[in-house]
């Protein structure tokens, strides 16, 4: 090990671990889709949305308000959520000495192999994070991602809702995905006009790997002036649409498919909650064993806002 190089532990709580967290949830994807944040969530909750409706009214004398605020009869409750960890140096170490000497030879400062470590460790966080919130207490297989079962979520939630419209879907191939999207679409917007709601903010939710399949099938649609831009598919800046609504890769399962209004999903966690924190201790300086344990905690909500306004696709 290179002496020039500190190896000591790092905790952050408190103010710390708060901004640290509060950097991670904004930065997400889920942020950028449109849906609802909330912070603050400390225990079970009713859910509040509202909108600017009609502005002007036949004049009268006296004051008559109006306004278009109303209370969603949904709940959010959070789960708390941790990572533990046990891992030997010697499996990341020839790896972290190699981004340090890097870092060194280019006139850096190296980072501490706990930084190092985090920086890395906090993009799996948030990852499975995201994952959480679409798949959190979904059927899986094998022993793996036992982490689904801290809350119900977005998935399980339309699953037993009644009042989700359900298409019956098919597993997504290049060959069929612009038609199962354009179902979707279709039947969103039927429901949509029946509740005398507007779809403006209404979001395609797709897995990373179907949207992928869509990519391609719609690479494949042809016009005459050979642009990438024919009828009811569009691309711009990186973002597809389908009939005028963005589609969003996301963690979700495979071939589903959820078209609504984004802002109608509900992400709740509490930047200030005191447990929140983050540790990297150093094993040697205790047991004598040549590892480093991880601990993290946090915390997570999701909720839905009128479910009855989307349509799920699933087979």
């Amino acid at each position: 090990m290179a002496n020039f190089i500190n190896v000591s532990g790092l905790t952050y709580c408190g103010k710390e671990a708060q901004e640290i967290f509060s950097k991670d949830i904004y930065d997400i994807d889920l942020r950028q889709y449109g849906i609802t944040f909330m912070d603050g969530v400390k225990g079970k909750m009713k859910m509040y949305t509202g909108e600017i409706g009609d502005a002007w009214q036949l004049y009268t004398c006296p004051f008559t308000p109006a306004g278009a605020a109303s209370l969603a009869e949904a709940f959010i409750e959070p789960a708390a959520i941790k990572v533990n960890q046990e891992n030997c140096y010697d499996t990341f170490w020839n790896t972290f000495l190699v981004d340090q000497t890097e870092i060194s030879l280019r006139g850096g400062i190296p980072q501490t192999f706990a930084d190092w470590y985090f920086a890395k460790l906090r993009k799996k966080m948030s990852q499975e994070y995201q994952e959480i919130f679409w798949k959190g207490d979904t059927g899986y297989t094998g022993t793996s991602k036992t982490y689904l079962k801290a809350v119900d979520g977005i998935e399980k939630q339309f699953a037993g809702n009644s009042g989700v419209t359900k298409v019956s879907g098919a597993t997504i191939t290049v060959d069929n995905a612009i038609a199962q999207v354009e179902a979707v679409i279709m039947k969103g917007l039927e429901v949509a006009g029946n509740a005398e709601v507007d779809t403006e903010g209404y979001k395609i939710f797709m897995n990373h790997q179907d949207v992928r399949l869509l990519e391609v099938a719609l690479g494949k649609v042809c016009c005459p002036n050979k642009e990438s831009i024919f009828s009811n598919y569009a691309r711009e800046n990186g973002r597809i649409y389908v009939m005028g609504y963005e589609v969003i890769p996301t963690m979700q399962s495979k071939n589903t498919i959820i078209f609504g209004p984004a802002r109608n999903l509900v992400l709740g966690y509490d930047t200030f909650d005191s447990h929140i924190e983050y540790k990297l201790i150093d094993m040697r300086d205790t047991t004598g064993d040549n590892m480093f344990r991880v601990l993290a905690i946090s915390n997570i909500a999701v909720g839905i806002i009128l479910p009855e306004l989307f349509v799920v696709s699933k087979p």
